[in-house]
């Protein structure tokens, strides 16, 4: 009979821990759903770009450069959109931002179509497609975290961190077999019907707006309040440390699957998709058992943890000429991504003041759009040495880097 009694009790601690159940709120389904749709859009527009611009060129350094053409808006404009987010309708931002997109993915596509498609071409639009993706941490996410609610906050964005991780594994799947059978045009295509949806589901989004920040204060001295919040807290201190090392360290690996794929494993299209998803479908279970199990007096842990994990992974990939190893270390190294991706926002979130979450974030989406220093590096590195080189000398260096920060701020560690 106790028997019985603690598995009832069990079952209900479950079921009121759900994550899922957060669904049925529908204002969470539809800010999930712009990501979930936004973010495969994103990869998948990533990877056959990477293709098409490697095909033509030859160039690694070109490879990063789209890269860096999409990451560079958010150290150029993150700290400014938090602020920004805090004073107006974060609905019409969400819908401005999916209109961009929509045209300029559709120009692409007319442009690929009728073959007047130029390299350049292509970055300035990935530039504009970047900007708009600045408003997903300050503007997106943070209205995840709100609709959640203070005691689920945790776990929905934990299930967010999933469903991106789920989008990191589909979109490279998706833009590898569109673009082999479809071509670039068929990639774009799909791409901008896409960023149609997301339009229509912004347009729906029904939440009452009330800003923040009623006094009129500039943008700079929001800002500075923001950065001196950030001064007064070690733990947040190290939060945006780690990501500023996995961003230039860790994470421009992947504007060089394309070449991996091609030079060093052989492989054609569909599967560099299949070796650029790995890391995702890995990242996708991890972040379901976040979701499901993660407790708040893990969160730093399983951060750090999960820091370490993936770049450790990054550096065993620069080490191996074998497609199938390849994909198995990714695998891996997609767990601790799921970690470390679903705490980062959590951590921001839970520490900062409610009338600062938007300043906060913007600065977590500068400290992301650190990228493009290291994507550069890779890419730089990888037409002097090659890719695999390339990839052990700046993954050698973000682990000494992360340890080296771990060491020094024990609130990672707690």
């Amino acid at each position: 009979m106790a028997a019985s009694k603690n598995i009832r009790l069990k079952e209900i601690i479950f079921m009121r821990n759900n994550p899922l159940h957060l669904f049925k709120n529908p204002s969470f389904l539809r800010v999930w759903g712009l990501g979930f749709i936004g973010n495969t859009m994103r990869w998948l527009e990533t990877l056959a770009i990477g293709i098409f611009v490697y095909e033509v060129t030859t160039s690694a350094l070109l490879v990063a450069l789209m890269t860096i053409a999409r990451q560079l808006p958010l150290a150029l404009f993150g700290s400014f959109i938090g602020p920004f987010a805090e004073r107006f309708n974060r609905k019409h931002l969400l819908v401005l931002g999916s209109t961009v997109m929509t045209i300029s993915v559709s120009c692409l596509a007319v442009s690929a179509y009728f073959s007047f498609l130029e390299i350049w071409h292509i970055a300035i639009l990935v530039f504009i497609n970047g900007t708009c993706w600045t408003l997903d941490y300050p503007v997106r996410r943070t209205l995840v975290g709100e609709f959640s609610g203070p005691e689920k906050m945790g776990a929905g964005i934990s299930l967010d961190s999933a469903t991106t991780n789920v989008t990191r594994m589909l979109g490279p799947f998706l833009g590898g077999v569109t673009y082999g059978f479809l071509g670039l045009e068929g990639a774009f295509i799909i791409s901008a019907v896409s960023h149609f949806i997301c339009i229509c589901i912004a347009c729906s989004l029904v939440f009452e707006f009330q800003p923040l920040n009623q006094k009129a204060e500039s943008y700079f001295l929001l800002l500075k309040e923001g950065l001196s919040i950030v001064k007064k807290s070690p733990q947040l201190i190290g939060v945006y440390l780690v990501t500023i090392i996995l961003n230039i360290c860790g994470f421009p690996y992947a504007s060089m699957v394309p070449v991996l794929g091609r030079d060093v494993y052989k492989v054609e299209p569909a599967l560099i998709g299949i070796l650029s998803a790995a890391e995702g479908a890995g990242a996708f279970v991890g972040a379901l058992v976040v979701a499901f199990l993660i407790r708040p007096s893990w969160f730093n842990k399983v951060y750090t943890i999960g820091a370490l994990t993936f770049i450790s992974g990054i550096f065993c990939l620069s080490l191996v000429d074998k497609y199938f190893l390849g994909i198995s270390i990714l695998w891996v190294a997609g767990l601790g991504m799921a970690g470390f991706g679903a705490m980062q926002s959590t951590l921001v979130l839970t520490l900062a003041p409610k009338n600062a979450r938007s300043r906060l974030m913007g600065v977590l989406s500068v400290c992301i759009g650190c990228a493009p220093i290291g994507l550069l590096n890779l890419g730089l590195l990888a037409d002097l040495f090659g890719a695999q080189i390339a990839l052990t000398i700046i993954s050698s260096a973000g682990l000494a880097t992360l340890l080296l920060t771990i060491t020094i701020i024990p609130q990672l560690r707690r």
